[in-house]
């Protein structure tokens, strides 16, 4: 876990950053140079990934609470902004729901709450599995990936970095526990301030889910990120920073 703790700042905000599928803290990098002073920022490992220990059982509801506990360790001084990126996003919301942790506003970046169609070849047992290490664990796969991706990103970014030195088999754990992210109709209670920010050439089942949410909650705020795909932080940081940390 990164933590970059600001010490009697009475104007503090503390964000607490929660990456996606396949990464690990580090997607929140492009950022660092354009934290505001008064802020502090925790940004965990999700159980499985980078320097965290795998999850005791391989349910959202355990996830979430392992990810919350890891959080909980430190001093975590309010107004706290959650930013939630991708499969993050749903782990913040149901920390929000669980009553895990209380936050004033959450950063929704490209959630994933409608499980992709284009995913659920991996999840055909065997062969799905197989299939999922020649494309992800593999440098020839990753490549031929990213360039099967080229229309869904503005950039010559790539897509499939972080499959590089990933858990594998806590990745592909996490994509089968993805397919049981519950219904947006779940959050609809939650009511704290809400941006939901996608990429104007993002996956269709990202945009279905931010739709999704953006519906059940009037408050929000739905933004598009110009020339941006699934990964905007990394595709128009500065951007994002303005956003986040405004």
């Amino acid at each position: 876990m990164s933590i970059d703790p600001i010490e009697n700042d009475t104007k503090h905000v503390t964000y607490i950053g929660l990456h996606g599928w396949g990464a690990d803290h580090r997607t929140f990098d492009p950022l660092k140079p354009l934290v505001p002073e008064n802020a502090s920022v925790i940004l965990p490992d999700l159980p499985g990934y980078g320097q965290s220990e795998p999850p005791k059982e391989w349910t959202i509801e355990c996830v979430t609470e392992e990810t919350a506990d890891i959080i909980n360790i430190t001093d975590v001084r309010r107004p706290i902004v959650i930013v939630g990126n991708c499969l993050g996003a749903v782990l913040g919301l149901e920390m929000l729901v669980r009553k895990m942790l209380t936050a004033d506003r959450i950063v929704i970046i490209d959630p994933v709450i409608f499980f992709p169609m284009y995913l659920r070849v991996f999840l055909l047992g065997k062969l799905g599995k197989g299939a999922y290490r020649g494309t992800l664990d593999t440098k020839v796969g990753r490549f031929l990936s990213n360039l099967m991706v080229s229309r869904n990103k503005s950039s010559d970014i790539d897509y499939t970095e972080s499959f590089q030195d990933v858990n594998h088999d806590s990745a592909y754990r996490y994509l089968q526990m993805m397919t049981e992210i519950p219904d947006p109709s779940r959050y609809a209670n939650i009511n704290i301030d809400v941006d939901i920010v996608f990429g104007k050439k993002t996956f269709g089942a990202v945009r279905k889910s931010s739709k999704a949410l953006k519906t059940i909650w009037k408050h929000a705020n739905e933004i598009e990120i110009p020339e941006a795909g699934h990964l905007p932080i990394h595709e128009q940081t500065e951007l994002m920073a303005r956003l986040i940390f405004k």
